[in-house]
């Protein structure tokens, strides 16, 4: 198993507003031969009640439909930089489908999501976010981060009024700067990046039910446990990641999607 996905709701929150998925497809070169392409996609969806669900489940469901739809029955080889823009292009699509549903249906109205999207195809991870869900990578036994938080206390960080330390525990962490659907549905800006990946990488994105609850000296002693180069546990590495959360109170929805790299032959 190369990818695995996984959310739990957590110990306190009576619903998930958490939506992710993954799967895989192959793209058909003009010579006949085939490229394989792993997507995942995580969304962290805010309003409370159905509209958080609805805005994560949204997102998640435009951009597979939009991939899909391209993609499959390819015949024509496509570069990094035109894959990665076709993913900025879907973000735009589900920010505008959740914040239009969002006008149409009280309810839902004020509704948005985080969004981290990615592709891996061949060996490179084409990278895709807006809001303050993550991505990472383990790579030579150390975690590395590969997204920035659009967030008040990331942008206090930056300002050098507080240090990356003191952002964990900030009372305002929960702020964030950039979602989906929320607003005056008008373009939102779409941080993006093309990430070379080597043999045994694994790749994680994950919500902030993880990544705001445990720091991440304690997420990269779980990955040192499990972690296998020639094929890590990756379902026994959510699980244990998605528990060690609960077990530090579960505030929030928790979710993780993982991929392991092997080298393109």
């Amino acid at each position: 198993m190369t990818f695995f996905t996984l959310s739990d709701m957590g110990k306190v929150r009576v619903n998930n507003e958490d939506y992710a998925e993954s799967f895989a497809f192959k793209l058909c070169n003009p010579d006949g031969s085939f490229k394989k392409v792993v997507v995942m996609l995580l969304c962290d969806g805010m309003g409370g009640g159905p509209a958080g669900e609805r805005a994560s489940y949204l997102a998640v469901k435009t951009m597979k439909s939009c991939i899909l739809e391209e993609y499959i029955a390819q015949e024509k080889e496509v570069s990094n930089e035109v894959l990665l823009e076709h993913l900025e292009k879907y973000i735009q699509k589900s920010h505008f489908n959740i914040y239009k549903e969002g006008l149409e249906d009280q309810e839902l109205y004020g509704m948005g999501t985080t969004i981290v999207a990615g592709a891996i195809i061949q060996d490179n991870l084409l990278l895709t976010h807006v809001g303050d869900s993550r991505g990472y990578c383990f790579s030579n036994k150390e975690l590395r981060l590969l997204t920035k938080d659009h967030s008040l206390v990331q942008q206090y960080v930056d300002e050098g009024k507080i240090t990356q330390e003191e952002a964990f525990y900030h009372p305002q962490r929960n702020i964030i700067t950039r979602v989906l659907g929320a607003g005056s549905g008008a373009p939102v800006k779409v941080d993006k990046k093309d990430v070379p990946l080597a043999d045994g990488d694994i790749v994680m994105f994950c919500t902030d039910g993880l990544c705001g609850v445990l720091e991440e000296k304690e997420i990269t002693e779980i990955f040192n446990e499990y972690y296998n180069i020639d094929g890590t546990d990756l379902k026994a590495l959510a699980n244990h990641l998605i528990q060690a959360a609960c077990l530090k109170g579960g505030p929030d929805n928790v979710t993780v999607c993982l991929y392991q790299h092997k080298i393109s032959k």
